[in-house]
């Protein structure tokens, strides 16, 4: 099985989603923050993928590597000298260090930027292709030896031979072809300890005349020549069969590097084709031959095997004194070079990830000063430049991708470049330039033709010099000029792609060129323009680039003066020829490139001289015209606007002009504008021949691609758009192209089902406005033809073209001032309003024709099921109305009608009753139908009626027409503000209302203004989740509605109406309170005055209700009053926002009003108070604000009465939820009084405070740096000041202020912890509760004990001071797993002795007499079983502090343990856990559900703001937008629960940390264990009494056979019941009764404790989604553990490992393992930390291996030889070990084990006397304290306490120097030590005495 690591390494390739590949890198990432001695280790891992065939692999690859390296220290050997002025002059430094040169480096001359020579490499260079062919000769090599013989190849490859290189100038030889005699072997090793097999001449076969074949080769005959090279290519075919095409994911690589790539991406040599059982690995150089084959890293792939040390690392000869990556670096600098683009790619990312972060370092030495190590960086990266040049000026390899051609080489390259040049001094930086420039010009390179692709590559090469490096580029003009000429050059080139990288090297230096070379604008301009009118078509990559240029450029004054003198003097260079170049792109298919048409139109329109407009004709305002009517994107139909409206303005100044240029367009645009709108799936095309071209022509009829089809338009005969090309749908035609490209195909096909209706009355309403404009600024004499158009759409058959043509009218008199210009109109549009609407439109056919077919379906029912007989049945006519041919008997919704109604009751009589029996129920199912269907088409067309009166109506008013019986036209708008449900319609109705409201008021009628007002006030308050309705509501009194409304989303009866109310409510909301906004901005500041009954509105209900005590009306449900106090602060709540500055005085009168609302009993007006208050607030901060700290704040600790808390802590929720992060500067006044209700006796208050706090919370980090908020009072600021430390305390565990113990700890607290117990004592202060997570072994007990004690003996203080019932003596309670419940005790006892301490565990009847003296202790511990079972007694209790240890226990919300301990009522709450939860976010918020409840909100909304998110981000088909969503959901969850947590690693308090900490584990014998142990007491102890004194030999080894069955006992039953032992048949029958087998772990607690302890580790604890090694964190921990005896190993194997913890990953080392694998289990382990545990027999594991991976110790069995013990701690405590080593050792109570243990204590104590004999004897015991080892002691044994007392007090830790095993202070030596013999080995013990045996002989 696949480890973790290795897991987590394939999802750099396998990761389905990007955020999931992000993911693991961020986790190896983290990886080799945790193991930063694991760095070699895991780039070994992660450099092979560089080479992987997929793209996104390669970049992830590189992503992670530049990820674990920001994480690696950077290499700085000088960082210790201070900058030496004395140092040698570097030229000798330098030349030393040529001598002594590493043999690694002895080919590698490096090259240099001065002296590349160009010409040379561009002409004899062998170009980088896509691919080549596979040489199998160098595919057989091993990594080392190839990586020698392509640098060798290297200059010779690169042309720098000065001529054509050939493959077979320098040979190849395998290491397998017979081997010469030793004469021929090379001699100098290269530097790895290996031979290199290159031929002996090879120095001549670089002058291409030495030899061309090893001797060893030519002794052969052809025959064996050819059997060889067929040997050779069969061998690099099964390398290239690797397993399914991904061999080269394991540690080799896959393709050769250099010259001879594989084509289609074959993997090397298998394992399988080992060459003198070397494996071909591209990665190893030195590994050790003897390795096997199935010491395999990764199963999957059959790789070589991990060698010890990376071979990426230096190697130990030279380790620290280079550069670290130095070998990285040189297997990426020849893959540059390599024939496949996917390896040079690869090996490009590489280098830019490493150099972006180490580039610094690179090739400085250790033995070096700072001056020669300043130029050995220099040379270094400069040799890296040189070679980045050249992959420039040899890659030839282009591909593409959706409308652009990319050069993925040359761009990667470039980055590269790029990151080189962050490193590099000035002076390389123009030696960089100067190659670029001249692969650019290629004026001195002689080549034969241009050669685009260098000139390519050197323009990718400019733009990251440019980009990186902009400093230098402004202090040197001689580079700036260079520049320019080079993106001259290549903006002319004939190549598209070396234009499109030209204007984006310029883009980034507009603005400096333009400042500092006015002089070449007029070039570069003209170079622009030439390049635009040469876009052939819009697939040209450089369209958008250059596009991008053109707006940059000409958004500075300086260049349109240029232009515009070009323009005088040139008249090529006129705008009227020009910007005509622009127009094709008007419709692109990008985006972009349309809106930066548009600017650049917009910069030329706005030059505003006679010579710059000759280009404004008609042919432009058709075009943009056309824009606005096909337009999608709303920010490009809002420029096309604006741009039309300056060219019509521009044009109109002579209204003449303006009318003779567009004279031509009107009808066809007329006819566009007018054009009907269909309904989803029944859409109404446009004529695409109306559509103009740019280049004059229109589009043929034929162009409308039938609806369903979505194909493209057949191009227009010969003529040849500058557009796109395209299949034609035509096959004869030559491939042209047509203008509307499927951009605004579904726009022209008016396709309602994909553009949306929306979309497509936007485009009829910007046409609109269009047309409205210009016909405002037509002369009388050429107004007709507009005119003849819209009156006929006044009178359309279709309902859409009347609106349109309403609105036309409508925008004209907008834009008219004098009245009568549009008077014409006033009749027609009065008439629409007036007189009844037809009784159908064409456009709403389709429902017609629905209703006609239901009914029909109806008739057929009553004449096949009914049997009615034909005659009686009505006919239907075939024409429905509004089709064109329908006369006046067509079918219309009236017969339906009938046919549902007098029909169907006639045919009903008419049936048989049997057959109305049974064809009833189908009957009325049809006549449903079609009642539901003349429903909706009625609506529809209701829908539209009201639209087009509501357009009339808008169009009377913008004339200011006024009739004397306005009703019918209020009637008309006020219908569409309450029920339009386009918003773009509604806007406008509203608009209009605003604009009617104010031509009432001017002309002084009065009553109509106040009665649309007072609708308008109404419709705005009809929103229930807006403004409550008091009658329903009106008895509650202390409920928060605002959570109600959160938590009951009530199950209406009927759900689909009760939405659709909803939903009309919401649109009626919206369009009222749009219209008060515009009444607002109409009317201003005399808004009030001019419109009273507003303010009527506003303030009389309050002032009655509020101004003394509430009248009793405003409590009647029946009454109105109580709702018009509500809709009065709705109103203000609606108007505040848009209220003119000098109003706001106003609404501060009301905010005493609504102050007292806010204390009302009623629950729903201080539910519409807050809402209203925090609105005041948000938009008139300072006053608002200060009126809420002054006032509101401090009635929220009213602890009398309810409803000023509830209304102070309901405002505070609103008022975050309405500003948002504007409360920034007000956080701190809110945050403390919300934290003290989190503790309120009201649950709602506790609820809501909680979600407040929450919000808040995350806001505060951000708070400190913002400046003070105007207009606070003193005392204000310095209360601020107060809360700012408790915050500071909150958010940062070290500030909080240091906590003196009041009592007599037992023990010295270490400083994390003092800080651990200020944090604990801070949370009780303020009543938080928390969860302390600290890594294993710091102490979260001794810390917890801590600040109970001290919480107890203060508490105590203060009652006997006061007496107060809140100070009472209460108990704390201490839940734990039932393993835990004796270590507690233990703790106590040790650090505490002063509590006095109940364990209420154990069987019920001992409960039973516990349960009622809880209280009398100070402290109780439990277990989760027990507690969930006896909650009922354990919730009676007050308890002072409930802590839960292990607190992941509770993790499952709906788990009955979890229910049971939130029962519980306690002051203080805290859990305990090692592993803070990471995985299911759910299970953090159960923690919290105990904690404080309401923190997280209820469990339905934290899963709909957190869980669903981030799972849906986690599904590997998520879309970029869940993927964010998740991850802000991750990040807010965090921001809101860290101050609650407090969590230090090991790493983070090293210092205070002993290097190994050594703490014992009790554990208690099980029932079965007691059971067992007192038979054998019984049977065999007086046997043994009297053995004890024996000298005999028999004797003794019956008591070591005794001794050995205990100890067995100790760990598990199931070891000593076998069958045959005497008992076993009896256990068995027991254990069925009580249906648990011998196996079961509840008899052997060391293994649940075994599985608590590593589960506190946090091993083994990730849930479901343990496959997936992303979301299984990465271990904190490592353990190792051991066992004494092989069978116990098993059992810890398979009952913990593989049964409780199934996702841990272990690896196994004991007696079967052979002693030559045993090393390589080793480094397995130490070098992939995903393995979470080894497993191991002490005997074993104290060979001297060194297992520095592990951090953690467990010993599950003990040694009687203690320094066995020491060594196996002392396997993972080694050099090396960075961490902290926790040893646990589990021992059984009272038992054999406890009485070892301190036999041990009490053999270090002799060793470290008796210095000649590491063993102490067993043989010279005691005979009675033999004995003692069979007793069950209460606790540990006085085997030596009466001996020698006085130096072993205290705990063993403090007695044992940890270090040396030495004990502290050595006592003297007992006389009865003189003699101590050797003591036995265990090996010895197991050999000789064969339990087994030993069993029998018991029977």
């Amino acid at each position: 099985m696949a480890s973790r690591l290795d897991r987590l390494v394939t999802i750099l390739e396998t990761g389905s989603t990007r955020l999931i590949r992000d993911t693991a890198v961020n986790q190896l990432a983290d990886w080799q923050k945790q193991h930063p001695d694991e760095l070699f280790n895991l780039l070994s891992r992660v450099v092979p993928y560089l080479r992987h065939k997929d793209w996104e692999t390669r970049s992830t690859a590189s992503k992670a590597i530049g990820k674990i390296i920001e994480n690696a220290a950077p290499y700085e050997p000088n960082s210790d000298e201070d900058f030496d002025p004395e140092a040698p002059a570097s030229e000798n430094g330098i030349v030393k260090k040529e001598e002594q040169k590493d043999p690694l480096f002895e080919h590698d001359d490096f090259f240099s930027l001065e002296t590349l020579d160009v010409a040379t490499v561009l002409k004899y260079g062998r170009p980088l292709l896509r691919g080549g062919t596979v040489d199998y000769a160098l595919a057989a090599l091993d990594p080392q030896k190839r990586l020698v013989h392509l640098r060798k190849t290297l200059n010779g490859r690169l042309g720098l031979l000065g001529r054509t290189f050939e493959d077979d100038e320098m040979p190849i030889i395998a290491e397998h072809a017979i081997s010469p005699g030793p004469s021929h072997e090379c001699a100098g090793a290269n530097g790895f300890g290996r031979h290199d097999s290159m031929d002996v001449g090879r120095h001549d076969s670089m002058n291409g005349e030495g030899q061309t074949q090893s001797q060893g080769e030519n002794q052969l005959s052809t025959r064996q020549l050819n059997v060889l090279k067929r040997k050779r290519k069969r061998e690099a075919q099964k390398a290239a069969q690797g397993k399914s095409g991904f061999g080269d994911l394991s540690l080799r690589r896959s393709t050769t590097v250099g010259s001879e790539g594989l084509p289609d991406d074959t993997p090397m040599p298998e394992a399988d084709s080992k060459k003198n059982d070397k494996m071909s690995d591209y990665f190893n150089l030195d590994r050790p031959t003897d390795l096997d084959e199935d010491t395999k890293v990764v199963s999957e792939f059959k790789g070589p095997v991990l060698p010890i040390k990376s071979e990426l690392e230096a190697d130990d000869a030279t380790e620290g004194t280079e550069w670290p990556y130095e070998r990285l670096c040189e297997f990426l600098k020849v893959d540059m070079f390599d024939q496949q683009w996917e390896t040079r790619h690869g090996a490009a990312m590489g280098l830019r990830e490493i150099v972006r972060v180490h580039g610094a370092g690179a090739g400085r030495r250790l033995d070096r000063s700072r001056k020669e190590n300043n130029a050995l960086n220099q040379q270094w990266l400069g040799d890296l430049a040189c070679r980045l040049c050249c992959v420039l000026m040899l890659d030839k390899f282009t591909d593409y991708s959706s409308d652009t051609s990319v050069a993925p080489i040359r761009e990667t390259v470039g980055q590269t470049l790029g990151s080189v040049l962050r490193h590099v001094f000035p002076q390389s930086v123009h030696a960089i330039y100067r190659l670029l420039y001249r692969m650019v010009m290629q004026e001195d390179l002689h080549t034969e033709q241009n050669m685009w692709a260098v000139c390519h590559g050197g323009m990718v090469g400019l733009r990251y010099v440019v980009a990186v490096r902009k400093d230098l580029l402004l202090q040197d003009g001689d580079m700036i000029d260079g520049v320019i000429r080079s993106v001259m050059k290549g903006l002319g080139d004939i190549d598209d792609d070396v234009r499109a990288v030209s204007a984006a090297t310029l883009i980034p230096m507009a603005k400096e060129f333009v400042m500092m070379r006015p002089g070449s604008l007029d070039g570069l301009i003209n170079i622009v323009w030439e390049s635009l009118s040469n876009l052939g078509d819009d697939l040209s990559a450089s369209t958008g680039k250059i596009m991008d240029l053109l707006a940059t450029l000409c958004s500075f004054p300086e260049v349109l003066e240029t232009m515009k003198v070009s323009a005088t003097e040139d008249e090529e260079r006129s705008f009227t020829l020009l910007v005509p170049r622009l127009y094709p792109f008007l419709r692109h298919t990008i985006t972009s490139v349309r809106l930066a048409v548009l600017k650049a139109l917009m910069t030329f329109a706005n030059l505003g001289t006679e010579t710059s407009q000759g280009w404004l004709t008609g042919r432009i305002l058709r075009l943009i015209f056309q824009n606005i009517l096909v337009e999608r994107d709303q920010g490009t139909l809002a420029m096309s606007i604006e741009l039309w409206t300056v060219l019509v303005r521009n044009l109109a100044k002579d209204p003449a002009v303006l009318a003779d240029e567009f004279e031509p367009h009107v009808e066809p645009l007329m006819e566009l504008t007018l054009h009907p709108i269909g309904v989803p799936r029944h859409p109404i095309p446009m004529n695409g021949g109306l559509f103009q071209k740019p280049s004059g022509g229109t589009y043929s009829l034929s162009s409308i691609p039938p609806a369903t089809h979505r194909r493209s338009s057949p191009p227009e005969g010969a003529e040849r758009a500058p557009k796109r090309r395209r299949k034609s749908t035509k096959v004869d035609e030559t491939p042209a192209t047509t203008q509307t490209h499927d951009v605004d195909g579904h726009m022209m096909q008016g396709d309602v089902d994909l553009v949306g209706m929306d979309a497509l009355i936007r485009s009829r309403a910007s046409a609109a406005t269009a047309m409205g404009l210009i016909l405002s600024f037509i002369p009388a004499s050429s107004i007709a033809a507009y005119d003849s158009s819209i009156l006929e759409g006044l009178s359309s058959a279709f309902a859409s073209t009347q609106l349109s043509a309403a609105m036309v009218i409508d925008e004209c008199a907008k834009n008219c001032d004098a009245g009568d210009a549009t008077a014409r109109f006033v009749e027609p549009l009065q008439k629409v309003i007036d007189q009844s609407r037809p009784s159908h439109y064409r456009d709403l056919v389709s429902y017609v024709h629905r209703v006609r077919s239901q009914s029909q379906q109806l008739i057929n029912l009553f004449r096949d099921h009914g049997k009615v007989s034909h005659n009686k049945l009505p006919t239907l006519a075939v024409v429905v109305q509004g089709e064109p041919e329908a006369g006046p008997g067509a079918f219309s919704i009236a017969n339906a009608e009938k046919v549902v109604g007098d029909d169907f009751e006639k045919l009903k009589k008419a049936m048989a009753p049997g057959q109305r029996l049974i064809a009833l129920p189908q009957l009325n199912e049809a006549r449903e139908a079609t009642v539901v269907a003349i429903a909706e088409a009625k609506s529809a067309k209701e829908a539209r009626d009201a639209r087009i009166r509501a357009a009339a109506a808008c169009a009377l008013v913008a004339m200011k027409v006024l009739p004397r019986k306005p009703s019918p036209l209020i009637k008309a708008i006020m219908d569409s503000v309450k029920s339009e449900e386009n918003q773009e319609l509604q806007g406008r109705s509203a608009a209009t209302i605003a604009r009617l409201v104010q031509l009432f008021t001017d002309s002084g009628r009065r009553g109509p203004a106040d009665k649309v007002v007072a609708n308008l006030v109404k419709f705005s308050c009809v929103e229930v989740a807006e403004t409550p309705e008091f009658s329903n509501h009106a008895l509650k009194t202390n409920v928060i509605l605002s959570m109600q409304k959160e938590e009951d989303r009530v199950d209406h009866p009927d759900a689909a109406k009760f939405a659709r109310e909803a939903r009309a409510a919401r649109v009626t909301r919206r369009g009222a309170k749009e219209a008060l906004e515009i009444l607002s901005q109409t009317f201003g500041a005399d808004l009030l005055t001019r419109v009273p009954s507003l303010q009527a509105f506003m303030e009389e209900p309050l002032t009655r209700g509020f101004a003394g005590d509430l009248p009793t009306e405003a409590r009647d449900p029946e009454d109105t009053f109580g709702q018009e106090i509500i809709d009065a602060m709705s109103v203000i709540r609606t108007m505040t926002p848009t209220l003119h500055p000098a109003l706001h005085p106003f609404i501060m009168r009301q905010v005493p009003l609504v102050i007292k609302a806010l204390r009302s009993d009623l629950s729903v007006f201080r539910y519409m108070a807050a809402k209203c208050m925090a609105m005041i607030c948000s938009v008139i901060t300072v006053e608002g604000m200060t009126a809420l700290v002054e006032k509101v704040l401090p009635s929220i600790n009213n602890p009398l009465d309810l409803s000023f808390r509830q209304g102070a802590i309901e405002a505070v929720y609103h008022l975050i939820a309405v500003m948002g992060d504007a409360i920034l500067p007000y956080v701190i006044f809110l945050i403390v009084p919300v934290l003290g209700r989190m503790s309120d006796s009201d649950n709602e208050i506790r609820l809501i405070a909680t979600t407040s706090f929450a919000t808040l919370v995350k806001l505060v980090p951000l708070e400190a740096g913002i400046p003070d908020p105007p207009g606070l009072s003193e005392e204000l600021l310095k209360g601020r000041d107060r809360e700012r430390t408790f915050i500071g305390q909150l958010l940062d565990p070290k500030k909080v202020e240091p906590f003196k113990i009041p009592v007599a700890i037992k023990a010295e607290l270490r400083s994390y912890q003092q800080e651990g117990v200020n944090w604990l004592h801070f949370l009780n202060k303020y009543h938080l509760h928390g969860i302390l997570c600290d890594d294993m072994g710091l102490g979260k007990t001794l810390q917890t004990l801590c600040i109970v004690a001290s919480d107890h003996h203060q508490r105590a203080e203060d009652f006997a001071e006061t007496g107060a019932p809140d100070v009472r003596k209460l108990p704390s309670l201490i839940v734990c797993p039932p393993t835990l419940s004796g270590h507690w005790q233990q703790e106590i006892k040790t650090y505490a002795p002063f509590l006095s301490v109940t364990t209420y565990v154990g069987p019920p009847a001992e409960r039973k007499v516990m349960r009622d003296q809880l209280d009398k202790t100070d402290i109780v511990i439990t277990s989760y079983d027990v507690c969930r079972n006896d909650v009922e007694i354990l919730e009676k209790y007050n308890w002072n502090y409930v802590v839960l240890d292990e607190g992941h226990l509770i993790k499952n919300p709906k788990a009955k343990i979890t229910m049971a301990v939130k029962r519980l009522i306690s002051n203080h709450r805290l859990i305990l856990t090692g592993t803070p939860i990471q995985n299911n976010v759910l299970e953090l918020w159960s923690l919290f559900d105990f904690l404080m409840p309401g923190f997280l909100g209820a469990e339905k909304v934290f899963l709909d703001r957190f869980a669903k998110p981030i799972a849906n981000s986690r599904y590997s088909k998520a879309s970029s937008k869940e993927q964010e969503a998740g991850a802000l959901a991750i990040e807010a969850l965090h921001k809101q629960v860290l101050p609650f947590l407090l969590r230090r690693l090991k790493e983070e308090v090293l210092n205070d940390l002993p290097p190994k900490i050594l703490q014992n584990y009790y554990c208690d014998l099980s029932d079965l264990q007691l059971k067992l142990f007192e038979d054998f007491t019984k049977r065999e102890g007086k046997k043994i009494h009297e053995e004890a004194g024996k000298e005999d030999k028999d004797a003794k080894q019956h008591i070591f056979q005794a001794l050995q069955y205990m100890r067995k006992l100790c760990n598990s039953p199931a070891l000593v019941m076998k069958p045959g032992h005497k008992s076993y048949e009896d256990t068995q029958r027991f254990l069925a009764k009580r249906d648990t087998s011998l196996e079961d772990p509840v008899h052997a607690p060391k293994l649940t404790a075994l599985r608590d302890l590593l589960v506190d580790c946090g091993i083994g604890v990730e849930g479901q989604e343990s496959s997936d090694p992303l979301y299984t964190p990465i271990k904190p921990h490592r353990a190792l553990i051991f066992c004494q005896m092989k069978e116990m190993l098993d059992m810890v194997q398979n009952t913990v490992l593989k049964g409780m913890l199934p996702s841990t990953q272990y690896l196994r080392l004991d007696g079967s393992v052979e002693a030559n694998k045993r090393q390589h289990i080793v480094n397995k382990f130490n070098s992939d930390p995903s393995y979470d545990v080894l497993l191991l027999t002490t005997s074993v594991g104290g060979l001297g291996l060194n297992l520095t991976g592990a951090d953690t110790v467990i010993f599950v069995e003990h040694d009687w030889n203690p320094q066995k013990d020491l060594q196996a701690m002392d396997r993972a405590h080694r050099i090396g070990q960075k961490k902290v080593v926790n040893v646990y050792r589990l021992i059984t109570r009272g038992t054999l084990e406890e009485k070892i243990l301190s036999l041990q204590r009490f053999k270090i104590d002799v060793a470290s006397t008796v210095v000649n004999q590491q063993n102490a004897g067993l043989s010279t015991m005691d005979t009675d304290q033999i004995l003692d080892l069979f007793n069950l002691g209460e606790s540990g044994p006085n085997l030596i306490a009466d001996k020698a007392k006085e130096n072993l007090e205290g705990r063993e830790e403090d007695m044992v120097d940890i270090e040396t095993g030495d004990v502290r202070q050595p006592g003297k030596k007992a006389a009865w030590l003189e003699g101590l013999g050797e003591l036995w080995d265990n090996t010895q013990y197991e050999e000789s005495f064969d339990l087994d045996g030993f069993l029998k002989t018991m029977q």
